[in-house]
């Protein structure tokens, strides 16, 4: 017996000799501490025309704003790149260095023509992200095109295709209760106007990003969903800096390719989000949600135009809440006259998007249904922020939305839109909710 456990020690020292002599001749380890953690994308595509450069300037103090909080914090958490046009048909990849106080840009690559407006072109993009920045986990930053998920083909004339015929008792040619005065402050010398590139006298929105042309620099939704789909990528986050991105048919496309979405029921202020709070909270391993729309709002409600929404969305929520909506669709049908109830959130005249909680209760009949939606609903929004008015500048002239039901996201299906009648129903959340 003896001699038995002398030789089974033998034999177990052995095996983890060999075992450790393997392992230094298998190649160089792996460090796990050097292993990055997260690579952030900044995707700024060309927003203008073949005449006007759409939100470039804007875009640039963006980045000058990522920049400073970079420099602020000494240094990034993980790894920042940046893919912006410089034309219509020029864009560069660069990563956003830190080193000794200095932030500077290495560029990765250049790149020609508009294919970053198709599936295949933003596939390439994330591979080559992919290639230079390795990471555990990707997010995206979005910033210039925003048409919430309505579809490219759908807009004749943006956004006068639908814009009803004005009278007398109605100038605007507007159909809901919204109030229509003009913001007293005007602390700002001048704005441009993205889509005309002209000087504008009040200060412009986001929305006109991706409407100057359509047909060469939209990108539909489920283009991108599709590209980040090929490129075997699910984002930790995708911030739209765009205006009407934060509806329930765009967090259920993008349910397979994010887990959240950050985005506004509105529109957003041509300047953007303010990063140089927000990107502190971006940047970490574990983005804290809440406190990037926090910054947000306190931002926003300080500035001169204190007007904007924000919310953080759980895209991993969005199927149990599709559930529980396909019930009450069986179930209920809103009555025409409860339309010009529900809380609208955009400045279309012909309403698009309208508050998806709001819209819920002015129909579902039924309490437990109700609750359970409610219940669900909160599961997906994560934080939300509002002021108490929102600002519009669609149609060049301002238009404050007030702000009396509020769930966070929007929902097109009361729409009575041209546009919004012609696609929701080719959407994937449709599908699922009817």
């Amino acid at each position: 017996m003896t001699q038995f456990f002398k030789f089974f020690k033998w034999l177990f020292c052995a095996i983890v000799f060999a075992f450790t002599i393997a392992s230094c001749d298998s190649g160089e380890t792996t460090d796990v501490e050097n292993i990055n953690e997260q690579t952030v994308l900044v995707y700024m595509p060309w927003s203008g025309s073949s005449t006007n450069s759409g939100l470039y300037d804007y875009m640039q103090q963006n980045l000058d704003s990522i920049k400073s909080a970079i420099r602020s914090n000494k240094g990034l958490n993980g790894r920042a790149l940046v893919f912006i046009s410089t034309s219509p048909t020029t864009s560069v990849l660069f990563e956003i260095k830190y080193k000794n106080g200095v932030v500077s840009n290495d560029t990765l690559k250049t790149y020609t023509g508009n294919d970053y407006v198709t599936a295949e072109g933003i596939t390439q993009i994330l591979n080559d992200v992919k290639t230079n920045a390795y990471a555990l986990n990707y997010a995206m930053i979005i910033g210039g095109h925003g048409m919430g998920w309505t579809y490219r083909e759908d807009w004749t004339n943006y956004p006068y295709n639908i814009k009803p015929k004005a009278t007398s008792d109605n100038p605007d040619g507007n159909d809901r209760n919204t109030n229509r005065e003009t913001p007293l402050k005007q602390q700002y010398n001048t704005f441009i106007h993205p889509l005309t590139g002209a000087d504008a006298p009040y200060p412009t929105t986001r929305f006109f990003g991706s409407a100057s042309d359509l047909n060469n620099y939209a990108i539909d939704l489920h283009t991108l969903a599709e590209a980040i789909t090929a490129a075997g990528i699910k984002m930790q986050f995708i911030l739209f800096d765009d205006c009407y991105m934060a509806n329930i048919e765009t967090a259920y496309e993008l349910r397979n390719v994010t887990n959240f979405l950050i985005a506004s029921t509105s529109e957003v202020m041509a300047q953007g989000m303010p990063y140089q709070t927000m990107w502190t909270e971006l940047a970490k391993q574990a983005p804290n949600y809440q406190a990037a729309v926090t910054d947000f709002y306190d931002f926003y409600s300080n500035e001169a135009y204190p007007y904007g929404a924000l919310s953080a969305i759980d895209c991993r929520k969005v199927e149990k809440l599709a559930q529980v909506m396909k019930q009450i669709n069986l179930r209920d049908t809103l009555n025409s006259d409860s339309l010009s109830k529900i809380q609208v959130l955009d400045g279309f005249t012909t309403p698009i998007f309208y508050d998806l909680g709001d819209y819920v209760d002015h129909f579902c009949t039924s309490p437990d249904l109700l609750s359970d939606f409610h219940t669900q609903l909160s599961n997906v929004i994560r934080s939300t922020v509002h002021t108490d008015q929102l600002y519009s500048y669609l149609y060049m002239s301002p238009t404050l939305i007030d702000v009396k039901s509020y769930s966070g996201i929007t929902i097109s299906d009361p729409s009575r839109n041209s546009v919004a009648l012609k696609g929701m129903k080719k959407t994937a959340w449709w599908t699922a909710t009817h």
